[in-house]
């Protein structure tokens, strides 16, 4: 027991440290672990506005169909209502097929 706090002692006044001090961790896994953090975050991000902007298609194209049909059948100006029809199934082609194949890559 003395023979530990005199080596403690003699170690404390050399500057040398105890020897079961914890060493600090190196720089690399530091570097790594901000790194792996960022990743996961960044992964969360793009995966919330992925979602969102299928969200957001599904409702425009639905909203522009039924406009689009409701001027058609209403008379009250087919040509527009027509090509928002076309315009509507497009876009509901695009965020169904295309904008999921694109995420997955």
């Amino acid at each position: 027991m003395i023979e530990a706090l005199v080596r403690v002692a003699v170690a404390e006044l050399h500057g040398l440290g105890t020897l079961d001090a914890q060493q600090p961790p190196d720089l690399g896994s530091i570097i790594q672990q901000l790194a792996q953090q960022f990743t996961n975050l960044m992964t969360v991000l793009l995966t919330t506005i992925d979602s969102t902007v299928v969200a957001v298609a599904r409702l425009a194209y639905v909203t522009v169909l039924l406009i689009g049909v409701l001027l058609y059948f209403t008379h009250a100006d087919r040509r527009l209502g027509k090509d928002l029809i076309k315009g509507g199934i497009v876009l509901a082609i695009l965020a169904e097929f295309v904008f999921p194949l694109v995420i997955k890559l």
